[in-house]
This record gives C-alpha cells, sequence and structure tokens, in this order.
C-alpha cells in the first residue's frame, strides 16, 4: 500500500521549493554578487590577461605604499592607518565591486573629511578610552594596551586613541549606510550630484587638501583648526608661523615636488604608450628619501620631521565604539554619499571607455561591506584614487584580480619592511599628496568650458566651490545639492516656447533663421520645451498668449489678428501635473471661445494621462487631440470647423 505524504513531506517540499537554491539559482546569484567570479569565469582569457593584470597589480601595490602612507598622515592618524586602508578594503572590493579598472584604498578627500570629523568629535569619545600608554613598540596593535605610533603634532598617545576610535566607528556607520541604500536599490542616489556639483566639491577640497599639507611642506608647527572656515582659519595661521619655516623641509619639498611632477609629466604622459608600465616615482622618491635621511641624519642636524615608527604584522581586529555611533551618523551619511559618487563617478569613466556597465547598487554592497569589515581592523571608508586608477588601467589592469595582487604587495610592506621607512620625511609625503592632486587642480579651468555651454551650470560649480572653500567640505556639498536644485526649479520657470514653421511638410522653428522654413498664415503652431507642472504653468500660459495673441487683445497686432488655428506641440512635455494639464485645458476653451481652433498634438501618455483622468477636455471637441503636427494642420487646412475660412489647400 501506497504511503501519502504527511503534513511534513509537504511542509518540507514547499520548503525546498522556494528557498534551497538549486544549483543553476546558485550559479547565477554567485555571479551577480562576486563580479569576480563572472569575469574570471566568462570574459577572462587567463593567458592573455593573467600576465597583464600580475603587471599591472604590483605597479599600482607599489604606488599603493606611498600614497596610503601619504593620504593617511593627512588625516591626522599614524601613517599606518592609511597602509591598513590600502589594503583591507581593496581586499573586499576585488570581490564584490563591478568595475574592472578602479583601485580602491585611500584618497585625499575621504581623508580630509574624516580629519575634520575627528577633530570635531574628538572630545566626545574620550570616556572610551582606557589605556595606559606603552614605550614606543613595532606591535600593531591597540587593543588593551595603546601602543604609539607616530604621534601627530605632539599629540599624546591617548589623543590618537580617541581620533582612531572616531575613524572606526564613522567607518563602521557610513559602512552600514551603504548596506542600507544597497538593500532598497538606491544606487541612483548619485544622479542626485551633478557634474558641477562634484566638480565644485573636488576642486574645493583639494585646495583642502593644499592647504592642511602647506605646514608640512614648510616644517613649520602649529594644530590645524577643524571644523568650519577650516580654510581661511589655516592661511592666517600659516602666515602666522611662516618666519618659523624649516629651510631644510623646504629644499627637501621642493626636490620632491620637482622630481615628481617631471617625471609623471614628461615621462610617465609624454611616453605612456611606449613603457610597459609607469615609472613608479613615488615609491622611488620615497626610498632615495629614506636613504638620504638616515645616512645625512637630518632629524638630528636639520631638525626635519620624519615619519617615525611604522609597525610591522596586521591590526588585531577591534570593534568601533556601537554606543557612541549616534553621535557621528550625521557625519558618516555625508561620508557614505559623498565617497559613493566619488567612487561611481571614476567607474564610470572607465566602464565608458571600454564599454562595459556598472551596476550602482551592487557598487554600494561592496562599499557597504568593504568598510563594515575593515572597521574591525583599524581602516577607514575606502575611495578610489583617480591617480591610481589610471595607473592601473594604463599597465595594463583588465579585472580586480590586479586589486588582490597589489593587496599581496601592500601586505608583504606591512609584514615585513615597514621599519624600514622610520627615517623618512614628512615632507617627501607631503609633496607626493600635493602632486597627486594636479588634475582636480586644474577642474579650475572646467570653468571656461562651462562658460560657453551652460552658464547656470557655471553658477552651480562655483557656488559649490565657494562654499566648500570658505565653509566646510559637508555644508558646501549639502549647499550645492540644493542650489543645483533650486536651479531646475527656475530652469523650469525660464522654459522656452517655439514657434514653428514648415518646411517639406515637417514642424521646424521659425527663429533657427532657416531661410527655408515659414510660417504659416493664419496657424500658430507652438511648441513648450519643457515638462509642464505647477512651478511653470503661468509660464506656459503667459506665453502662449504672447506669441499667438488672441484677435483684438491688446498685444495684437494687424497681422496676428487674422489668427484662426493654433496647434500645440507638446512633444516636449515629458511629464505633466493637475496644475499643467489646467493650463492646457484653460487655453483651449480661451482660444476656441475666441473662435479659434485648437489642436494639441504628439501628447506622451503621461500627459494624456492626466487629461482623461482629471476629465479636462470632456466639455471641447474630440478633435482638439491630434497624433501628430501634420494630422492637425490637414484637419484645419480641409475646413473641418464650421464657419472657418479655408487658409491652406488641401
Amino acid at each position: 500500500m501506497e504511503h501519502s505524504p504527511s503534513v511534513w513531506d509537504h511542509a518540507r517540499e514547499f520548503f525546498k521549493a522556494r528557498f534551497v537554491p538549486s544549483g543553476v539559482c546558485f550559479d547565477a546569484w554567485l555571479r551577480r554578487h562576486i563580479p569576480l567570479v563572472d569575469h574570471l569565469s566568462n570574459h577572462y582569457s587567463w593567458k592573455k590577461d593573467l600576465p597583464n593584470d600580475l603587471l599591472s597589480g604590483v605597479t599600482v601595490g607599489v604606488m599603493h605604499i606611498p600614497l596610503g602612507m601619504a593620504f593617511g598622515m593627512m588625516s591626522t592618524l599614524p601613517v599606518i592607518y592609511g597602509l591598513n586602508t590600502s589594503f583591507f578594503p581593496v581586499l573586499i572590493y576585488s570581490f564584490l565591486g563591478t568595475s574592472r579598472h578602479i583601485s580602491m584604498g585611500t584618497f585625499a578627500i575621504t581623508c580630509l573629511m574624516l580629519a575634520e570629523m575627528m577633530n570635531r568629535h574628538f572630545s566626545e569619545f574620550s570616556s572610551y578610552v582606557s589605556v595606559t600608554p606603552q614605550p614606543m613598540s613595532l606591535n600593531h596593535t591597540l587593543g588593551s594596551n595603546l601602543t604609539v605610533h607616530t604621534l601627530v603634532d605632539g599629540e599624546s598617545p591617548v589623543e590618537v586613541e580617541q581620533k582612531l576610535l572616531v575613524a572606526i566607528t564613522i567607518t563602521f556607520v557610513a559602512g552600514v549606510i551603504q548596506l542600507v541604500l544597497s538593500f532598497f536599490h538606491m544606487g541612483m542616489v548619485n544622479t542626485y550630484l551633478s557634474d558641477a556639483v562634484v566638480g565644485g566639491v573636488t576642486t574645493g577640497a583639494a585646495f583642502h587638501i593644499l592647504t592642511s599639507q602647506v605646514k608640512d611642506i614648510l616644517g613649520i608647527r602649529f594644530k590645524l583648526a577643524g571644523g568650519a572656515h577650516f580654510f581661511p582659519r589655516t592661511w592666517i595661521e600659516i602666515f602666522r608661523h611662516i618666519g618659523e619655516s624649516n629651510p631644510a623641509t623646504v629644499i627637501i619639498s621642493a626636490v620632491s615636488m620637482t622630481i615628481v611632477s617631471v617625471v609623471k609629466t614628461h615621462v610617465n604622459e609624454r611616453f605612456a604608450k611606449r613603457l610597459p608600465f609607469p615609472v613608479p616615482v613615488e615609491m622611488g622618491m620615497v626610498v632615495v628619501a629614506t636613504l638620504v635621511s638616515s645616512l645625512a641624519n637630518l632629524e638630528q642636524r636639520f631638525s626635519v620631521r620624519l615619519v617615525g615608527t611604522v609597525p610591522s604584522g596586521f591590526p588585531r581586529p577591534r570593534l568601533p565604539v556601537f554606543s557612541a555611533m549616534h553621535l557621528v551618523l550625521q557625519d558618516a551619511i555625508v561620508m557614505a554619499v559623498v565617497s559613493f559618487a566619488l567612487n561611481v563617478s571614476v567607474a564610470r569613466l572607465f566602464a565608458k571607455k571600454h564599454e562595459y556597465r556598472i551596476d550602482p547598487t551592487q557598487e554600494l554592497l561592496a562599499y557597504g561591506v568593504g568598510n563594515v569589515f575593515s572597521s574591525f581592523f583599524e581602516s577607514y571608508v575606502l575611495c578610489a584614487a583617480l591617480a591610481r586608477s589610471v595607473v592601473q588601467e594604463a599597465s595594463g589592469g583588465r579585472t580586480q584580480l590586479a586589486g588582490l595582487v597589489s593587496c599581496a604587495v601592500v601586505a608583504i610592506f606591512l609584514l615585513f619592511l615597514g621599519p624600514l621607512l622610520q627615517p623618512l620625511p614628512q615632507a617627501v609625503l607631503a609633496s607626493i599628496v600635493l602632486v597627486a592632486l594636479k588634475r582636480m587642480y586644474l577642474q579650475v579651468f572646467d570653468l571656461r568650458t562651462l562658460w560657453h555651454v551652460d552658464k547656470l551650470e557655471m553658477l552651480v560649480w562655483i557656488v559649490t566651490f565657494a562654499s566648500v572653500l570658505i565653509i566646510d567640505v559637508a555644508p558646501g556639498l549639502l549647499i550645492g545639492v540644493v542650489f543645483n536644485l533650486f536651479l531646475l526649479i527656475v530652469r523650469a520657470q525660464l522654459a522656452a516656447m517655439a514657434l514653428l514653421g514648415q518646411l517639406e511638410l515637417a514642424a521646424l522653428r521659425v527663429n533657427e533663421n532657416l531661410d527655408t522654413s515659414r510660417e504659416l498664415p493664419s496657424t500658430k503652431i507652438l511648441r513648450f520645451e519643457h515638462s509642464l507642472f505647477y512651478a511653470n504653468a503661468w509660464r506656459f500660459k503667459k506665453l502662449v498668449r504672447e506669441m499667438a495673441p488672441l484677435p483684438g487683445s491688446k498685444g495684437c497686432s494687424g497681422d496676428s489678428s487674422r489668427l484662426h488655428h493654433l496647434i500645440l506641440d507638446c512633444s516636449c512635455i515629458s511629464y505633466a501635473d493637475t496644475a499643467g494639464a489646467k493650463a492646457i485645458a484653460k487655453i483651449v476653451k480661451e482660444y476656441q471661445a475666441a473662435q479659434v481652433s485648437v489642436h494639441v498634438c504628439h501628447c506622451r501618455e503621461s500627459l494624456l494621462g492626466v487629461l482623461q483622468r482629471g476629465q479636462f477636455l470632456q466639455d471641447v471637441d474630440k478633435r482638439v487631440l491630434q497624433a501628430s503636427i501634420e494630422t492637425a494642420l490637414e484637419d484645419v487646412s480641409c475646413g473641418n470647423y464650421a464657419g472657418e475660412q479655408e487658409v491652406i489647400k488641401c
């Protein structure tokens, strides 16, 4: 006798069918959420592409070391934390990221923002630090005992610990925010950051970064003033202490910037097609400067400030301060959005060049997982650097396998070579930062292009740049976004109305200065060139009445008094709300009352839906709605409206 299935059997089959993935489903999930697997299995030629990825990874890994140290120092934390950020987040992004060419790790803007945030929340985290300072050690741990690394501007070990707690807590919260945005498929959030806003923010931040490095370039000592008005206050301090400049430090800075700039510009860029990979001038400069400093004893003889102890090994895992997350929530939101926007803008640049697509939602997932994971290993918010990404692409990188190779290079340095750079002058790292940001300084010349293309967009750039420069990066970004959205409303209120003529049976603008186009007698064809909603409905009615005056109206001339037909081309109206639909209905009824036939043509489905659902045209002739200008012209030229004169022969 056959045994009938029990309720448990049915439940098990139900669960298996819906929740236990098949091999095909798991494979699809794996390829979707770990893009590196898809790249290597479908689009990768191991014989051709692997050597390129190996060379690219080694080149970028060598570049990570000086830039990670330089950007780490710029965050006002010891340089080792910049090196941590060059390893742990890169490891995660290499598997989860959809861009094949960007190089993740440290970046100047996020380091600068983090420095300002640490200064702002520094005192709030004092109660979470309970450490006993220990003697200088190469042990790379700060778990229960605080180990002194490189102190910044005479800060105590406890102060360094406080700032580190702020940094990893902001990184953790920013990662959680990015994961939440990814879960809700909010990758489109970056669309609110226009090119003008991003350009203004990054250029303004570049001048903030330059300002923060001047004291290391000149060898003067003062505590950076974080928070609002950082740029003007810091320059006041610079001029106040400029007489204390260290001549040896100034010479080191000038030589370093000159050598790095000349090699990058006149060798790497000029001979890019001939060189198998760019000359690693930054790493070469670090090695040479370390040797010279050690042999010449620059610290003792000329009071040149050095990087100091760089501990070896990986950091011991530690937790962020979960109970203080509410204190940094606002800054973490800003950091999450800004880093996402910067990363996606760089990723899209290379995706467009190499004809593949990136997934902003998957990118959010990669950033979120990378930041959350890295926050447990004394790292801070990951960000793509255009300079490193250009090198990764130029040296032959094909996939993020190059990122894994660069991680191996950084790991070797962290484990074995870090302590060797103790004699490196800080001025060399500051010089590397300033030269690396050359492209960002040159963005100022974008104003020349914007002046010729779109003056309102140029105004957005200037307002954002000035806000970042005078106030701060985060408020400047917010002001830029709000001002840009405000200008969208202004653009809507300044929407144009085109007067169309006829050219070989096609409707074209008369005011295009086309000699072959002509305005039809007794007929006005108008096209409103914007979406129609509450903000510009008044302008729509105003322009129609001005460009097609009713017979006998105040603005009517002799020619326009013969107006018999008005055709409204709605092809540019992609969206209309109730106010827009009412404006169209009012014009139709107003002109029909004056014995002028009105046709509304080229209506999109969204506009037709509003007109029909609101029953705005239920009291007018059904022939008002026409498919095209041509059908409207045929209707009026054949005299389908009773009592009208035939103005154009069929």
